[in-house]
């Protein structure tokens, strides 16, 4: 009789990054935390700064997270601790989120002899100090991970890293959450916008980094002109809001725009909506338009970055040049005089995701390489 094969043994897997909460990159480490199989995975989050608005998820569900406090970039003696922990805990894999932490994890992982160092690029943008830091020190990463093909060949253009470092994992959402609009009228009453208001909403940080968000207000104050009952929300917050509650002001739609600021019930509030616009001038695969597609809303988004992968012009959502008012203006009368090109759009755009930007195929994915990674360095350990 054959002796079946023993089971494989657990990875033990460290997510770095800096807090436990914030924008886009915070929740795909929350997401693969929360999702990775845990018969087959023990998973730690070390967080080198602050807790912050995610950590209730991670606590609630179980994971454990280290969270170092650290207050400035000079308190370097505090990344000490990270590498007895590595060294104590026998970590497999250590999976790095965002510049500052890429850049600490590849040392303090090879410090710790960690088999796998994964960094994880979540943004396209870079500054000339971050490209010529991560040109340096790409080599100490076994795998680069970008979140769409559009950041991939901006990281092999501008910091010169070989192909073979680099893999796609688009972001994930769960879809379940965006399901319900039941609470659609109570949202608008909170909100004070009428219900039959065709009610636009744009979700994410208001920062230079992303920008455009005053383009958005500019084109709303032409779209009021023909069609007066639109409405627009914008959640989020940043260095950027004063600037553009004055610009606001200045253009006398201070009735008809409604700063929120940062809100932990997004998918509630999407519910409300009718319109979702991302008018950045600079992303990666953001989120927040994912989400948005998640719970059937028709999209318009910039082409830029990774959008044009996940937003067809036409089909699944509308797409504009960065920075175009006028274009701007025109896709938005267009879907506000248009409910039926609107639902169209909307649904298309749900069923996209649902078929290719799932949490669980972001997980899924994530797992194969710490598998195949892991195997491959390991043995070659023992074999050493």
């Amino acid at each position: 009789m054959q002796t079946p094969p023993s089971p494989r043994p657990r990875l033990n897997v460290v997510q770095l990054i800096d807090v436990t909460g914030g924008g886009g990159a915070e929740k795909v480490l929350v997401d693969l935390a929360l999702n990775l199989d845990r018969s087959r995975y023990n998973v730690t989050v070390c967080a080198t700064r602050q807790a912050r608005n995610y950590q209730p998820l991670l606590d609630s569900a179980g994971v454990r997270t280290m969270v170092l406090q650290r207050r400035s970039r000079w308190e370097t003696y505090k990344m000490a601790e990270v590498v007895r922990m590595l060294r104590r805990e026998r970590i497999h894999v250590l999976h790095t989120h965002l510049f500052g932490s890429n850049t600490w994890g590849r040392l303090l992982g090879r410090l710790a002899g960690v088999p796998v160092i994964i960094a994880h690029e979540h943004w396209s943008s870079r500054g000339r100090n971050e490209i010529w830091m991560d040109r340096l020190m790409y080599r100490l990463s076994d795998r680069i991970l970008v979140t769409s093909d559009a950041s991939k060949q901006i990281v092999m253009s501008s910091e010169h890293i070989p192909p073979r470092y680099l893999s796609v994992v688009y972001n994930g959402v769960d879809i379940s959450k965006f399901a319900a609009r039941d609470d659609r009228a109570a949202v608008r009453e909170e909100l004070g916008v009428p219900v039959d208001a065709v009610l636009i909403g744009a979700v994410g940080r208001l920062t230079a980094d992303k920008g455009g968000q005053d383009v958005l207000i500019r084109a709303l104050g032409r779209v009021r002109e023909t069609c007066p009952q639109v409405r627009l929300v914008m959640v989020g917050d940043g260095p950027l809001r004063p600037g553009l509650e004055q610009l606001t002001a200045q253009l006398g739609l201070c009735e008809t725009v409604n700063f929120t600021g940062l809100r932990s019930d997004v998918p509630r509030l999407l519910g409300a909506l009718d319109v979702f616009v991302l008018p950045s001038e600079r992303e990666a695969l953001p989120i927040a338009v994912l989400e948005a597609m998640a719970a059937g809303l028709p999209v318009v988004a910039t082409r830029v970055g990774g959008l044009p992968e996940v937003v067809e012009d036409g089909e699944t959502g509308l797409l504009v040049p960065p920075g175009d008012v006028a274009a701007m203006q025109a896709v938005l009368e267009k879907l506000a005089s248009d409910p039926a090109l609107a639902a169209c759009l909307g649904a298309s755009g749900q069923a996209h995701v649902q078929a290719h930007f799932t949490v669980q195929q972001m997980v899924r994915q994530v797992e194969r390489l710490y598998d195949q990674l892991a195997q491959r360095k390991i043995r070659a350990q023992r074999v050493r």
